[in-house]
């Protein structure tokens, strides 16, 4: 496994070396957001396997794992744990569950372990409790090797993200119309104190800038604002935390939620591209923001209803 410090492999499809976009080695995957492909693979570092699975945040970014499926050996399963042992010493952790009344069952996992080499390279292991049937055969155990650097595979766009909120910032200094709205429920970004949080947005929500603050100050953590620049030519969604510009490839579609209290007490949302609000059923705020968001330009409003089980 000396080459997992500068990138993977995906059987007879060759070595790639970490960095490489999802939609360079899975070039017909249609879709925007996660993106994974599982594809036949018969051998990979030593073992026999029945798979390869890269997957990546969205597909114009780098695969950052691949899940590996090992096939089932005559022996015991438990014996492909060792050659990791002897390969890369003794797991960070390990956790056991040889003794549930289900270890006999294909669906659960009688040992993990994990390991980080020398290189900062996050390597894992899931044993079967018996063969698990998948379409390119018997499988064993799982083996996980993911990239681990997410600054490295963040870093081709993180300069185009940091220019995408100094137009913000610039468009906030003096807006145009600005609406702002409260709802019953916290709207602020999760993502708020993770020290990886430009990395993570970069690699999975780039529409996902920071809130400027002449923007922010206004709204705390109930409240949203629709507003424009001051030519009225682009309009913005913010939370306290988090903006989009309206009207790109990716937040021109505008969902729309309204779900019945049943099981649960029902909620109203807005969502577009990773940015949202959620409120309770037939909020009027939420309604309202809606009436508004229909006159932005460029727009699709697409509802949905339910009922919250």
């Amino acid at each position: 496994m000396d080459d997992t410090a500068t990138g993977f492999r995906l059987g007879e499809a060759g070595f790639f070396p970490w960095g490489t976009r999802f939609d360079a080695v899975v070039r017909d995957f249609e879709g925007t957001g996660y993106a994974s492909r599982t594809l036949s693979c018969a051998e990979a570092y030593g073992f026999a396997t029945c798979s390869a699975e890269p997957s990546s945040p969205r597909p114009d970014r780098p695969v950052l794992s691949v899940t590996y499926e090992l096939a089932a050996p005559a022996s015991p399963a438990r014996d492909l744990f060792a050659p990791l042992v002897m390969r890369l010493g003794a797991p960070q952790t390990i956790q056991r569950d040889e003794l549930s009344p289900h270890a006999s069952s294909p669906d659960h996992v009688v040992l993990y372990a994990n390991w980080k080499t020398a290189e900062g390279i996050p390597i894992a292991l899931s044993l079967y409790g018996a063969p698990r049937a998948t379409r390119f055969g018997d499988s064993a155990a799982s083996l996980y090797l993911s990239w681990g650097d997410l600054e490295a595979a963040a870093a081709p766009w993180r300069d185009q993200w940091h220019a995408a909120n100094d137009e913000v910032a610039r468009a906030a200094q003096s807006p145009g119309r600005i609406e702002r709205f409260s709802v019953g429920y916290d709207v602020r970004a999760s993502d708020a104190h993770d020290p990886l949080r430009i990395a993570n947005r970069c690699l999975s929500a780039p529409e996902l800038l920071d809130t400027p603050r002449p923007i922010a100050g206004d709204l705390g953590d109930r409240g949203f604002a629709l507003w424009s620049d001051a030519a009225g030519r682009r309009w913005h969604l913010s939370t306290s935390a988090c903006t989009i510009v309206l009207g790109g490839r990716e937040t021109s579609l505008v969902r729309v939620a309204s779900v019945e209290p049943a099981r649960g007490g029902g909620f109203s949302s807005i969502d577009i591209a990773g940015w949202w609000a959620r409120d309770v059923w037939e909020s009027r705020a939420i309604e309202e923001a809606v009436r508004a968001l229909e006159g932005v330009p460029g727009l699709t409003i697409e509802r949905s209803s339910g009922y919250d089980v």
